[in-house]
């Protein structure tokens, strides 16, 4: 079931549903995840050797390890354009439509989530694509929705 087919559930059914199958509404005071796995450095801003690179291979193999864990979400990081600078960081990255669709094949229980820009995709398309994720991940998958801060990236969209 999806969270879509809540709709026609009562509220007290769909708060015991929620509970039980969508991991960010579990009796977890504290929820684990991992945050920006489809960036190259993932939020690490060095010059240090890193072995992380964002291959799909590498990212199904955290996601799996993650949801065998209990860890409750993973959340990409909305990103067009590296930062620039000797580091490139977050140069080779995975869009997240398609990253959160990907995970949501690998794994159980996990929420997989795919971050959006506002000004970058229009409304009707991201609802349009989250309904399909989320039928696909069976009910675990959810919008980080963003307004995006990186002048560089919102430019390339026409936006000032």
């Amino acid at each position: 079931m999806t969270l879509l087919a809540t709709a026609t559930m009562h509220p007290d059914d769909v708060r015991s549903w929620r509970h039980e199958h969508v991991p960010v509404y579990n009796r977890n005071r504290m929820k684990l995840g991992i945050f920006g796995m489809n960036c190259s450095n993932g939020c690490t801003i060095t010059h240090a050797t890193t072995t992380f690179e964002p291959t799909y291979e590498h990212n199904v193999k955290i996601a799996k390890l993650a949801d065998q864990l209990g860890f409750e979400l993973l959340v990409p990081v909305g990103r067009w354009k590296h930062f620039g600078g000797t580091m490139m960081f977050n140069a080779n990255n995975m869009e997240v439509y398609t990253w959160a669709t990907a995970l949501a094949c690998n794994t159980d229980q996990i929420m997989v989530y795919a971050t959006s820009h506002v000004p970058t995709v229009h409304p009707l398309l991201a609802a349009k694509q989250g309904a399909t994720i989320d039928q696909i991940s069976k009910g675990h998958f959810s919008l980080n929705i963003v307004c995006g801060w990186f002048r560089p990236e919102i430019e390339m969209f026409g936006a000032a």
